[in-house]
């Protein structure tokens, strides 16, 4: 029997995947989507991509437990997947690491992304998935072709040369930030383009689902929200009344499954049982129990009630990246990028945004990542500027005797 993986929505575009024995990363085996015999490299990489985040979710709310988080995993580790193409030695390693893409080769991982950025537009025709990549690079800055060739072949990358002096420059880059959104990000490059920036690798998903079994508006209305802190907040409260759906339960939290037009991708709600918290939910969060979890939805009759709600994140990802071991990328002299070009390179910055509208017709959700490549002036020449208090010496050359010494507090004294 073919083994095949299934594609959740979970508040986030999650995906993930069973593997051959002998393939580096594993993921679990469940019912509808892509089969794993014919696609290996897909699941390898759809498995690792779970992983990552997971991983990514667990520190982002570590940093902000207060706050709403919405991310794509798929979008943030395509762009640094992109990226990794120019990473040579212990910048190579580590980001792979973190991208939990250990054991498997570049080609590998390439190859994966190949697949499964074919394959997941086409799962479902009655869902609009939208997965776009494009590397933008400074005029005049000697990018190696090897390394563009790879992102345009593995990751079908549109590549083009700008001149990043020029205003319309960042204009260009967020048209196409806007067009790969359907309107939803309007924008990445939020200012004028620093002079040592001389590359972006961007992502973006847009993601369009209607509900297989929509909510009838006629039964939403208000409705408490009940906030962390014990206080309330009035929602629209979407309403399915009494209805059969995919749902199970245990000690931590309660679990409905929501799926999209022809079941090939679906919302999963988790909410955490009286005495527990979202807290103790995403801790628990790993590939072992997202299989068990999955797996155990069953057919059941309930009352369901769900708000409609609009959701912006933007986030820098170069803290938590760096706590989750790629620090080495971002720092200048450091990062080896000797891949991309003959220079001295390091990430200076990784932008996510991403938005979601879930309303009784279904969901509409986008996200966009940017890995903005900058070059180190090599030699570095050191700047010094005095403009606080100093110390000064008068002395001979000869015998280096000093003569004088002094310290300085306040020229105008």
């Amino acid at each position: 029997m073919k083994r095949i993986i299934p594609l959740f929505l979970l508040s986030m575009l999650l995906l993930f995947s069973q593997c051959n024995e002998d393939d580096p990363i594993k993921g679990p085996d469940l019912p509808v989507g892509i089969d794993c015999d014919t696609n290996a490299e897909a699941c390898a990489v759809s498995a690792a991509n779970t992983e990552f985040g997971f991983n990514l979710f667990r520190e982002l709310n570590e940093e902000t437990p207060d706050d709403n988080i919405f991310i794509s995993p798929l979008s943030v580790a395509t762009a640094l997947s992109m990226t990794v193409n120019g990473a040579e030695g212990q910048t190579r390693a580590d980001m792979m690491a973190t991208l939990e893409q250990n054991g498997a080769s570049l080609g590998q991982v390439n190859a994966g992304f190949r697949q499964l950025l074919t394959l997941l537009p086409a799962l479902d025709p009655e869902v609009q998935l939208l997965l776009a990549n494009s590397i933008w690079y400074r005029q005049g800055f000697p990018a190696r072709e090897a390394f563009l060739a790879a992102n345009r072949d593995y990751y079908d990358s549109e590549v083009a040369e700008l001149n990043f002096a020029d205003p319309q420059a960042r204009v260009t880059i967020n048209n196409w930030v806007n067009d790969n959104t359907n309107g939803l990000i309007e924008s990445i490059v939020d200012g004028p383009i620093a002079s040592n920036v001389v590359m972006y690798l961007i992502n973006a998903v847009y993601f369009k689902g209607a509900w297989r079994q929509p909510f009838d508006p006629e039964l939403t209305g208000p409705a408490d929200f009940h906030l962390a802190d014990g206080t309330t907040t009035e929602v629209d409260m979407m309403n399915f009344g009494q209805d059969t759906l995919p749902y199970f339960e245990n000690e931590l939290f309660q679990a409905i499954d929501l799926a999209y037009a022809n079941s090939a991708f679906s919302m999963s709600v988790f909410l955490p049982k009286a005495g527990h918290s979202v807290d103790d939910i995403i801790s628990q969060m790993n590939n072992a129990n997202w299989q068990q979890w999955t797996e155990s939805f069953a057919s059941q009759e309930l009352f369901f009630h769900f708000p409609k709600f609009k959701m912006k994140y933007e986030e820098s990802l170069v803290k938590v990246l760096t706590d989750m071991g790629m620090g080495i990328a971002f720092v200048p002299g450091g990062a080896d990028f000797s891949g991309i070009a003959d220079a001295q390179l390091n990430i200076d910055e990784v932008k996510h945004k991403a938005v979601i509208e879930v309303n009784e017709e279904g969901s509409e959700a986008a996200a966009v990542t940017s890995v903005v490549i900058v070059e180190t002036s090599v030699p570095l020449i050191p700047a010094m500027y005095v403009d606080k208090p100093f110390v000064f010496a008068i002395r001979d050359t000869q015998s280096n005797g000093i003569l004088f010494i002094g310290k300085m507090m306040n020229p105008n004294e």
